[in-house]
């Protein structure tokens, strides 16, 4: 807001608060240059719409904060509520193929003001899938197609998995100590935590059941 604006915005107020606008006229300057610098990125229009909201909460006077709180929880949520997509084709003076850097910056960054002061809607994952079908008089998302046996070809090659770790071979018998199934961890018998080694118990089980095969397959 510009001190024009600030000052319109008191008149206004004072039509129907006069607690809130200074009688002596260094005061009304001083009241203005503070006001202008506080509400400096809030439009006015918002700045009017938020004077009524505290006047319909509170009797108390309204302070330049209560606007700046609630244009802060606007801005916030505007952006909460945008996906944060940005297309530079969107955007005629911008070319992708040669503007990168300052002019790209400056670009996402006026893209990101228009969406916080209201110039552009936020664009949500809602907005993003297109809507199929209608179901309670609205439109509803549509549904996710299942994954091909291209897509998990291409997602194995750019997201390799890692192979675990087989872990000790004790884990291939029941453990008598804390009662942890085959090929499942031994847990701590008081927090119940997942141990990285097996119980004493649990290799003697195994050092047992292996000494009982090496028998078995002897002549």
């Amino acid at each position: 807001m510009t001190l024009a604006e600030v000052i319109d915005l008191l008149d206004r107020i004072a039509l129907v608060d006069d607690r809130v606008v200074r009688a002596d006229e260094i005061e009304q300057e001083a009241q203005v240059t503070m006001w202008a610098a506080v509400l400096r990125d809030v439009p006015l229009a918002f700045a009017g719409e938020a004077v009524g909201r505290h006047y319909a909460e509170s009797a108390w006077p309204v302070m330049p904060k209560d606007i700046a709180s609630r244009w802060r929880d606007q801005v916030r949520d505007r952006l909460n509520r945008s996906t944060g997509t940005f297309e530079p084709t969107d955007h005629p003076h911008l070319d992708p193929d040669e503007d990168t850097g300052d002019a790209y910056v400056a670009a996402l960054r006026a893209h990101r003001r228009a969406i916080a002061v209201g110039d552009h809607e936020p664009v949500g994952l809602r907005e993003l899938m297109p809507a199929v079908g209608s179901r309670l008089g609205g439109g509803r998302l549509a549904e996710l197609v299942p994954a091909n046996d291209e897509f998990r070809t291409v997602k194995e090659e750019r997201f390799p998995r890692r192979e675990r770790p087989a872990g000790p071979p004790e884990r291939a018998v029941h453990c008598p100590a804390c009662g942890a199934s085959p090929d499942k961890p031994c847990r701590s018998l008081e927090r119940r935590r997942v141990l990285t080694t097996c119980h004493g118990s649990r290799r003697d089980v195994h050092a047992a059941a292996a000494s009982t095969d090496n028998k078995g397959d002897q002549p």
